[in-house]
């Protein structure tokens, strides 16, 4: 395998940028293989997923992403790593901050929505010896106010497999347009809807979650908020409100008890989030809807193809992810139809 070659190729290329990323993402490599992080002093939970999901077997490709993420961006912006402030948004406990911190760039900024992958994350980076210049809980207003306070501006957001949880993408990508027009917002994700089989995949995961947990969620909640609903408009109510969550969810209830129509969710389809904070199960959304919500909030879009893992244990398996990747390439834009993610790159027009 790749993974246990002397020389780490995590960036095909012999620019400068590209010489210096894959020199960091090799030492980050050899870092993480022999880090024994079954002792650190974390929770469990925490422990098992960084081991599972970023180290071991995922190890290389979870580094290759982190590196095409910080090479692509950083292009992008036309700056020196060293003039760039950039921000690993919704990291929780993957390679890209790490990344990052050995990088050099001007600022390394980690962000997570919850304290406890914050904490964690802040005991990892210390266990290795990698500096992060800050760490920042919560949303990605909160994230632009931390920029704020500090006097500066992100030159790059980037962010793997979290686009597709956020609730609000109009707010988020108005927010970083008013926060820095010229910044560059780098999101890769897996819920790929030009792939067949991805495509397939999340459906059948949408109809899982919003039957099990929910849909019971939201008939819960509005018992709890309209304790004199009829079971007929706990039904309908229940129907409607797929894929609402926080403020829309309440307006809906209000709107349907005044008898007004309960304004419809944009490019809804199979999706389906928590009405209680609005995390979507893998939302799933087209090129061009995409291309909708980034140009209304002022800024362009690029949309590519990602890649396949061919680290696999498995021969055939590594075999057959190059034979996907070759087409991928020689498809131009079409390789999006067989490519397992996609990149969503933002910037300024």
């Amino acid at each position: 395998m790749a993974a246990e070659q002397s020389d780490f190729i995590f960036l095909k290329g012999d620019d400068a940028l590209a010489v210096a990323v894959n020199r960091k993402a090799a030492e980050l490599f050899r870092l993480l293989k022999n880090f024994d992080a079954a002792s650190l002093d974390i929770e469990a939970h925490f422990k098992d997923y960084f081991i599972q999901h970023h180290l071991g077997r995922r190890l290389y490709f979870s580094i290759q992403n982190s590196a095409h993420i910080i090479y692509e961006s950083v292009k992008k912006t036309g700056l020196k790593i060293e003039e760039i402030s950039i921000v690993d948004y919704g990291a929780g406990l993957g390679t890209l901050y790490l990344l990052g911190g050995m990088i050099g760039f001007k600022r390394m900024i980690y962000n997570d929505y919850l304290p406890g992958w914050r904490d964690t994350a802040i005991k990892i980076s210390k266990a290795l010896q990698i500096k992060v210049d800050g760490f920042v809980t919560g949303d990605i207003d909160d994230v632009t106010r931390f920029a704020s306070a500090e006097n500066f501006v992100f030159d790059i957001i980037a962010s793997r497999n979290v686009i597709e949880h956020i609730y609000s993408l109009d707010f988020f990508y108005e927010e970083l347009y008013r926060h820095n027009p010229a910044a560059v917002v780098f999101s890769t994700t897996s819920a790929n809807f030009h792939n067949p089989a991805m495509r397939l995949k999340h459906y059948l995961l949408h109809r899982k979650i919003e039957k099990e947990q929910y849909r019971p969620l939201r008939i819960k909640e509005l018992q709890k908020l309209w304790p004199d609903i009829t079971d007929k408009q706990l039904q309908q109510l229940a129907y409607l409100t797929r894929g609402k969550a926080n403020k829309d969810f309440t307006n809906a209830i209000d709107d349907y008890k005044k008898n007004k129509p309960v304004t419809p969710v944009q490019f809804l389809r199979s999706n389906t989030c928590i009405c209680t904070y609005g995390y979507w199960c893998e939302h799933l959304l087209a090129k061009n809807e995409y291309k909708i919500i980034i140009n209304k909030a002022g800024y362009c879009m690029d949309f590519t193809a990602g890649y396949w893992d061919t680290n696999y244990q498995s021969a055939v398996m590594n075999l057959l992810a190059k034979w996907l990747n070759k087409l991928i390439n020689i498809s131009g834009a079409q390789g999006i139809f067989f490519a397992p993610f996609v990149n969503i790159i933002a910037y300024k027009c």
